[in-house]
Formats: structure tokens, sequence, C-alpha cells
């Protein structure tokens, strides 16, 4: 094929330690024969063009990514154990799902204003890099690229087994095939995200479509139900159950955890058009419209479940089904289905662009920060969080999870805490979006009072946790540090960084996006 000398990228820049202008490579992008051909001939005489992740997503965008992280899977199982935190009590639960969603929103908005403070992508690694320097920021990056991708593979794990579940409904699904599923909707969700963060985008709007849909077709079949007069557990609300304030954590857990996610926007900043304004718009109108929903799902389950049955339930939306919809009940199966690779599909994005800034910022391989000539997606920081295939072959992913869990809890309040911090020693920095400090207070706290909590009932499985997340700064000294890192690595690293560019067809980012 012929090529173009106009448009050419260097592979390596200038200002690598370990090249010199001589060693540089350059990749020649070829002409394509066909449909394409045109485009990129016109892009090749087009010598302005820079390589970068483009602001692609406007309001609705925005709104379509927060709604399809938060409804994961959360609504379908989450119902028991906000009832198990109430004691049982009805009315109490509603209100706890208010509380929960309160709490959520005060914590996206002090994201939201750090967000616009330091204007980059990356979420809470990028802030708390720059507040509380590189081995917070890389201890952070380690407990996201290669112990929470393992909520990649639950998400998949649940698909494959609603999916399969009308098909196996009185045997146990075959282990085998429930892991086949799972693997295929991984290596869907990565090719789709490296090939396009067009169709990325497109995909999460359809996936959080249709899971609101099965969300109406629910709360659409309560209100059937409370026209038929099926209002008695409505009506004792408050006089069944009996309210015991030492359980109010388990509820918490189960209501906030539903309710989490909407930090996704903070992690790809840099994709946003007018973040200003769209960033703390789109965060309150998901979070009111996901509020709304939940709220109406609820009473929708209490027109046929009992307290009773919903604290005996496993999966309380396949339970509510069988009896609203009958033998249209797979329906919903599949709904939940899809709810979870949308999660999945919204969380490869969070994680991928995490990876991507902090490799931009020096502290992963030089080869995560680039991007695909072709696509222009962040290709390389993508295909890594195909780690999450090794967490689809162990049974038992989910006590990883609940570890986790603890130091993710932790790394927020380190987050949360930049603020108020943030406000005693740049008081003049610009703010284009500045939140009351006692919002910021009432997030803090909650998240202060839940760690207490966890680390009081289980202190041995929040300290392994705590002991996953410092498994990364041997790691961090070894490679990273100013003082201790290896000298022989940066020869290796340069190698391995040019033979991987061939690989993927990738260069540094040529614009700068914040």
């Amino acid at each position: 094929m012929d090529s173009i000398e106009l448009d050419s990228y260097p592979l390596l820049q200038d200002d690598s330690s370990v090249c010199s202008n001589d060693e540089m490579l350059v990749y020649k992008r070829p002409i394509r024969k066909g449909k394409e051909s045109t485009r990129y001939k016109r892009l090749a005489e087009d010598e302005g063009e820079k390589i970068a992740i483009p602001r692609h997503l406007g309001l609705a965008g925005c709104i379509w990514y927060i709604i399809g992280q938060v409804i994961g899977t959360g609504i379908f199982i989450s119902p028991a154990g906000v009832l198990r935190g109430t004691g049982g009590s009805v009315g109490w639960a509603l209100i706890l799902w208010i509380l929960c969603a309160i709490i959520q929103f005060c914590g996206a908005l002090v994201y939201a204003e750090l967000s616009l403070i330091m204007r980059k992508s990356g979420g809470d690694f990028t802030f708390l890099l720059q507040a509380w320097g590189s081995m917070m920021g890389f201890s952070r990056l380690w407990v996201t690229t290669f112990v929470n991708p393992c909520s990649i593979a639950i998400q998949s794990l649940v698909i494959a087994k609603y999916l399969l579940t009308p098909f196996f409904q009185c045997t146990e699904e075959p282990l085998l095939a429930v892991r086949f599923i799972s693997i295929c909707c991984i290596l869907f969700i990565v090719f789709i995200n490296c090939v396009s963060i067009k169709f990325s985008a497109r995909l999460t709007g359809f996936l959080t479509f249709t899971k609101m849909f099965g969300l109406i077709a629910i709360f659409v079949s309560g209100i059937y139900n409370l026209k038929q007069g099926h209002t008695k557990y409505l009506e004792s609300a408050f006089s069944s159950g009996h309210l015991d304030v030492s359980l109010l954590p388990v509820g918490f857990f189960s209501g906030l955890y539903a309710l989490s996610g909407w930090e996704i926007i903070t992690t790809i900043t840099e994709e946003i058009d007018h973040p200003v304004r769209n960033i703390p718009l789109s965060l309150f109108i998901s979070m009111a419209t996901i509020t709304a929903v939940y709220l109406m799902a609820n009473v929708a389950y209490f027109t046929l479940l009992s307290p009773a049955q919903m604290l005996a339930s496993g999966a309380v939306a396949a339970d509510y089904s069988v009896l609203a919809l009958g033998n249209w009940s797979w329906l919903i199966w599949v709904f939940v289905a899809m709810s979870a690779l949308g999660s999945a599909n919204a969380s490869v994005i969070a994680r991928s662009r995490t990876v991507f800034v902090a490799a931009r910022e020096g502290l992963f391989p030089e080869i995560m920060s680039m991007i695909s000539i072709k696509h222009h997606t962040p290709l390389p920081s993508i295909v890594i969080l195909l780690v999450a295939l090794v967490y689809v072959i162990e049974d038992d992913v989910i006590v990883l999870i609940e570890y986790t869990m603890f130091v993710d809890l932790l790394f927020i309040l380190l987050t949360c805490c930049i603020l108020p911090y943030y406000r005693w020693k740049y008081p003049d920095i610009h703010r284009p979006f500045k939140i009351p400090l006692f919002v910021a207070g009432i997030y803090i706290s909650s998240v202060i009072f839940l760690l207490g909590i966890a680390f009081y009932s289980d202190p041995i499985g929040k300290s392994i946790g705590l002991a996953l997340a410092l498994t990364g700064l041997p790691v961090y000294f070894a490679f990273l540090h100013p003082k201790y890192k290896l000298k022989c690595t940066a020869a290796i690293s340069g190698k391995l960084t040019r033979c991987l560019q061939r690989v993927f067809f990738c260069v540094r980012q040529e614009k700068e996006t914040f």
C-alpha cells in the first residue's frame, strides 16, 4: 500500500528519556482502499489534525452515563437489605431510601466542585494525586486497576445467570455456560469501547433506556395493583415491623450501594462539552430521576410482596415479576441482564479513563496514556481491563468485593476531605461551581459513620481489604519513587513501549484537553 509522508506520527516524543531524536520511531498511516479512502486522504492533508479523545458528551449524554452506571442490579436486589435495616418497617424503608439519596447527592456535589477545579478526567484518582501526592494517587490507582475490575466480572456473572435462569428454573445453571457467557460479555464490552467512543456512548444510552423501561414496567404494574386494591402492606407502612437502630447500618449500606456510581461523570470530565454547566446539572437531573424511579419501584414491590417475603427474597424483582406478570416474567429477567450489561459498560469507561490519566501523569506505563490513531480511543488503557476475566473463574469474588468496598469508602473519605482543605489552603482559586461546606460535612460524616460500623462489625475482613490496597506500595517504590526506584527499568520500558505502539497503532495525546 502507498503511504503519505504528511500523515505520519512520532511513536515516541522528543522528551523521552530512552530515545534520542535519531532513534524516534515513525509510523506512516496507509491509504485505505474503498469507502474510507477519501476520508483518510482528507485527514492526511489536514496538517492541523490532533490525536485526542474528543469532547463528545452533552447534557443528555452525561445523564445517560450517570443513570447507566447507578442503575445496575442494586434496585433489583437491595430493597431487601434496606427493609432489613428498618426491622421490616415499610414506611421507614421508603424514608431510608430518600435519606440515602440525599447523602449520595451531597457526595456527588463534592465531586462536581473538585472536578471543575481540576478540570481533568480520572475522578478521585486525579483529586487524590493533586491534593495528597503521588503515593496516595498510586494506591488508589492500584485498587482501581487490579482489584476493582472484579466488579465487572460480577456484573457479567449476573448477566449470565439472569439469561440462563428461565431455561434452568428447576436446576442450577451450568457453571461452564455461566462462565462462557460472562467471558463473552466482557470481551464484547471491551471491544466496543476499543473501536468507537461514540458507539460506546450510544450503547450506554440504549442500555439505560432498556433498564428504565424495565423499571417503568414494574411500577406501571404496581399502579395497576394499587387500583385493584392491593394496598394492605402500604396502609400499615409504619405499624409493620419494628425499627431497630442497631440494624440501620445494614439498610444504609444497601441503599447507598444501590445509589452509587455517579462518580463516573468525574472520570470523563475532559470528554464533556461545557462541563461547568453539564456536570452539576446532569447530576441533579440524574439523581432526582433515579430517586423517583427507585421509590416507585419499591412501592410496586410492596403491592404484592409482604415484608416477610421481601426479606426472604434473594432477587426481589424476579419474585415480584412472577406474581405480577406471570408467563411474561421472563421480561424482567432480561431487563435485569441488560441493566447489568449497561453498568459493566460504564465501569469499563470509568476505569479505563482513570488508567489513561494515571499513565499521562507518569504513574503507569507510558503505553497506557496513548490513543489509537484509527479509532481515537484510549485503546491500551481499555485492553488492560481484560484483567476482569481472571475473576470470572473465581467462585467467591463476592468476598473480594466486600473487602474492597471498605477501601473504596476510605478513599472516598480522603477525597471529600480535599474540599475543606482546598477552601482553607487555596481560598482564591477559581471555583466555577461552589457548594456550601455543610453539604461536604454531611457526606463526610456519613462516610466516617459507615467506615466505623463496617470495621467494628468485621475488623479482620476490612483489614484484609486495607492490606490489598497496600500491596501496591512495593510497586510504587520499585518503579516510581524518585529516590528508591530501580534504574534498570527505563531502557526495558522504552523498548516495550515502542513494541506495544506497533501492536496497538497508537500515539501520545497530541492536544491538551484540560
